[in-house]
Parts: structure tokens; C-alpha cells; sequence
């Protein structure tokens, strides 16, 4: 996997986005926290909840949701991007694919101070469940690798992609309980076990609010991440000799 390629090359990344600033990707961490301080006190009168279980609710509901957004975002943009390095070297394109998936993963981890702070202030204590964040964290990112391999592939063949899945993004933000409870849906609760995101969020966001995941959150990550990565390698191994032609 090239691991130290990709890991350097990741941190390198980061450091170049915020170049001459004072608090780094923390600005970007600062901003979420500023949303998700305003949508917790304007929404939780709105939904008639206790602040108290909803704040750490949609807070680690953002964070989670923002790592899986961003990777399915830039996922598009992996090698479109990288054009002038794919046709100047010859190196494997999945470094692109690892590197872009650990850069979300820094980011994540600056935008965990976040839920420590809540946490902290309302005195939620950490679970054994808690530890269970890591392996959560390593599901996403390799989901991450296939989304992004796949995406990248059609974004670099078609130009509109990016555009039209930054779109259906921002609308499945809309009916994935993120910022609102399952239970909220009354007797059709039990749609949300169909929005596969909804497992992958949970993973992560489960474990830092102390609690287990569910088997079925799971078992939809392992059957996503198996046909998932079975699809990819497929359409990867019969046209990756292609893109850099259409770069």
C-alpha cells in the first residue's frame, strides 16, 4: 500500500491548504463548531428534546457526517486533480485513493476536539464502548478507498459527476438521521436500516457517545465494503489504463 508514500504525502497535503494561517485546519474545526453550537440550541426547542441528549447527539452526528462527506466528495476529485502527476509518473493511482482517505482522517481528528468539549461540559463519561471508534473509523476509510477509486474513475471520464454527487450528498444529509432521531419517524423508524450511510455514520458516532453499534450497522458496512471493493476492482482493473488518457 506504500503506506509511508501516501501517509507523508497526506500530511503534506494539510499543511499546504493552510499555509500561513494561524490555527491550521483547526479553522475549519472552529467554524464546525460554531454550526453545530447554533443548530443544537435552535433545534432541540424545535424537536422538543433535552439539550442535554441532543448536543452530543448532532455534534458527533456533524463530525461523522462530515468525514464521510468529504471523503465521498473529494473522492471525485482523486484524480482529476493529480493530472499533471499521473501523466508525468508511473506509480500506482491507489496512493491517491490512501492519501486523500488519511487526510479526512486528520481533519476528523482535529474536529474530535469538538465532542470532547461537549462531552466534557456535559459531563458525558467514556464507555468501554468508546474504543470501538477506531474500528469504526477504519470501515469508513475503507469504503473510502473503493468510493473514491470508483468516483474518481467516472469524475475523470465525465466532468459533471462531481457536481451532481456533491448535490445528492447535500440532499441524503437531509434524510440521514443526523441531526434528527430515528425515532422521530414514528412507526416507519425502521426505514433508515436502508440508508447505508446511516451504518456507516453509526459506527462512529455510536462509540462516542459511549454506546455499542448495532450488529446490523455492521453487517451493512461489511456487505458495502465487500460488493463495494468487488465492483471497483472490477471496472478499475479493465479501465484504469485509461485515465490518464481522459485527464
Amino acid at each position: 500500500m506504500k503506506w509511508r508514500i501516501w501517509g507523508r504525502l497526506g500530511w503534506q497535503e494539510i499543511r499546504r491548504r493552510y499555509r500561513r494561517t494561524v490555527l491550521g485546519p483547526l479553522w475549519f474545526t472552529f467554524s464546525l463548531g460554531i454550526f453545530v453550537a447554533g443548530l443544537g440550541l435552535v433545534w432541540a426547542p424545535l424537536f422538543h428534546t433535552n439539550l442535554h441528549d441532543y448536543l452530543p447527539f448532532v455534534t458527533t452526528g456533524m463530525i461523522c457526517w462530515t468525514f464521510v462527506a468529504s471523503i465521498i466528495n473529494e473522492g471525485c476529485l482523486t484524480y482529476t486533480q493529480s493530472e499533471s502527476l499521473i501523466k508525468q509518473l508511473n506509480f500506482p493511482l491507489s496512493v491517491l485513493n490512501w492519501m486523500m482517505v488519511w487526510r479526512n482522517i486528520i481533519v476528523l481528528l482535529h474536529n474530535l476536539v469538538i465532542a470532547v468539549v461537549v462531552l466534557l461540559v456535559l459531563q458525558i463519561p467514556p464507555t468501554w464502548a468508546t474504543v470501538l471508534f477506531i474500528p469504526g473509523v477504519v470501515i469508513v476509510a475503507l469504503n473510502g478507498i473503493w468510493i473514491s477509486m470508483l468516483l474518481g474513475m467516472i469524475s475523470a471520464r465525465f466532468r459533471d459527476v462531481p457536481q451532481l454527487v456533491a448535490n445528492l450528498v447535500q440532499v441524503l444529509m437531509f434524510v440521514t438521521p443526523v441531526f434528527w432521531f430515528s425515532g422521530q419517524l414514528g412507526a416507519r423508524a425502521a426505514l433508515v436500516n436502508y440508508n447505508a450511510l446511516y451504518h456507516m455514520i453509526n459506527v462512529v458516532r455510536a462509540p462516542l457517545l459511549g454506546q455499542m453499534p448495532t450488529l446490523l450497522n455492521y453487517e451493512v458496512d461489511a456487505a458495502v465494503t465487500i460488493l463495494g471493493f468487488a465492483m471497483t476492482l472490477f471496472f478499475y482493473a479493465r479501465f484504469r489504463r485509461r485515465i490518464a488518457y481522459w485527464l
